[in-house]
């Protein structure tokens, strides 16, 4: 059994990880890149295994660290709000806000200039993951969580109704995009194979496919001529994917899938809370 993890280097670990530096972590943490590097050194001798691979030019985690990141993070901020709460600093913090990276950056972020002009006083905390567990807890003050809507929390809003759309890199041509391999992102359940058997597409699985977790890369994929993606519907409306990706000349395919908000039944009476709750629910 592990001994008691110090403090000090869960939280230097979650800004390495956070700014893929130590340099720009030991800055963010007031301590010296060597202190940084000490404490990194420690936390990997303490559970055994390598949370980063060096490079010449900076530092990445490895899957196991990928993980670690995420549970840290959730921790560090549990903690945090446990701290505000019990010290009657609850009303002075910004929102804390959840959500998966891809959502994060394709249909988040377009729209999030529009709350602060209808609300400049409240500040919106994001925290992101790739992918969520499935019966997790409810992480911060608001969820927002990729699934079929079968959530036990008693407040959801259903914010995307996806279709799926098969799309590759803009500059192709539709014949060199027909004899591209399929981009698989990890963690949809409604990927190239269900799209498949709804669509009557067998021949598409007779492609070599390109695996990736998470959907930013793969629409990047996408664009560099690497392969075909299903993109969302809900994100296409994003200036990058318009510049970048084209549809393909295959049916678009309905799915359950959607993303959805879950409020923590605690923060129910949070005045910023609700703001930020009663703005997502007007989308």
């Amino acid at each position: 059994m592990l001994k008691t993890t110090p403090l000090i280097w869960l939280r230097t670990f979650a800004a390495a990880a956070r700014q893929c530096s130590f340099t720009r972590a030991a800055l963010e943490l007031n301590l010296t890149q060597a202190a940084v590097s000490k404490h990194m050194r420690a936390l990997e001798m303490h559970i055994g295994k390598p949370l980063f691979v060096r490079q010449a030019h900076g530092i990445q985690l490895t899957e196991l660290g990928g993980r670690y990141q995420v549970e840290v993070e959730a921790a560090l901020v549990a903690l945090d709000h446990a701290t505000s709460d019990l010290f009657g600093l609850g009303d002075q913090r910004a929102v804390n806000l959840h959500c998966n990276m891809a959502f994060s950056h394709w249909w988040l972020m377009p729209r999030l200039s529009d709350f602060y002009q209808h609300n400049p006083e409240t500040d919106v905390e994001l925290h992101h993951s790739i992918w969520d567990m499935q019966h997790e807890p409810i992480k911060g003050d608001i969820h927002i969580r990729y699934g079929l809507g079968n959530w036990a929390a008693s407040q959801a809003i259903r914010l995307t109704d996806d279709e799926l759309l098969p799309m590759a890199a803009k500059h192709l041509c539709l014949q060199q995009a027909c004899e591209l391999p399929l981009i698989h992102v990890l963690g949809y359940r409604h990927g190239w194979h269900w799209y498949v058997e709804q669509t009557q597409q067998e021949v598409l699985l007779q492609r070599h496919q390109r695996k990736v977790d998470n959907s930013v890369a793969a629409y990047e994929m996408a664009a560099h001529g690497l392969g075909i993606v299903l993109v969302r519907s809900s994100f296409v409306s994003h200036p990058w994917v318009g510049s970048n990706l084209q549809v393909l000349d295959l049916p678009a395919c309905k799915t359950a899938e959607g993303f959805f908000a879950l409020l923590k039944e605690t923060n129910s009476a949070n005045e910023q809370v609700l703001q930020v709750w009663d703005w997502l629910q007007s989308l």
